[in-house]
């Protein structure tokens, strides 16, 4: 990029409401603030509405991964059970972005909601045509990856505590 490219790319970056949303998140801050715009770049803007269904339990995946900066989602079980209520800064739909698995919950919009998509199909563009962008991009989807790693081993392990706890 020229210089005043790159200038004209960050004002751009910098002015945009989402990605000062996105910096104030956990995952926006832990990242410098030239990395955060590369990233930021790269994710699309989608907004839903209360009510709406995002996917479903079983279904054939899209291939997204999706940042909350705004609002809620509820996620389901194939029984319909609620198990959990994920808001901004949570992430979803990354193993079915990383294999092409069927989505094994279905998740839906509580209130309002402002997300980051991307798609795995850019993602792969992004790796090809820009290699560097593309390795800060599956660090950053390692990073994400390795941090649900450790919460879902976490909520396990409570889990399997609180169910001895009710047998002895």
């Amino acid at each position: 990029m020229t210089h005043n490219n790159l200038t004209a790319f960050v004002a751009s970056i910098a002015a945009n409401p989402l990605f000062m949303c996105f910096r104030g998140l956990a995952i926006g801050r832990e990242l410098p603030v030239n990395d955060a715009m590369l990233l930021f770049s790269c994710f699309e803007e989608e907004c839903f509405r209360k009510g709406d269904v995002l996917y479903t339990a079983g279904s054939k995946s899209e291939r997204t991964v999706y940042i909350i900066l705004q609002g809620c989602v509820s996620v389901r079980d194939a029984s319909g059970n609620i198990f959990s209520t994920l808001r901004a800064g949570d992430i979803f739909g990354l193993f079915s972005f990383l294999d092409d698995r069927p989505h094994s919950v279905t998740v839906t919009v509580q209130n309002e909601l402002m997300v980051l998509s991307l798609k795995r199909a850019y993602f792969d563009l992004i790796t090809l045509e820009d290699p560097v962008l593309g390795n800060q991009l599956q660090q950053f989807m390692f990073r994400r990856l390795s941090h649900m790693s450790l919460k879902l081993e976490s909520e396990y392990a409570a889990l399997r505590n609180y169910t001895r706890s009710l047998h002895i």
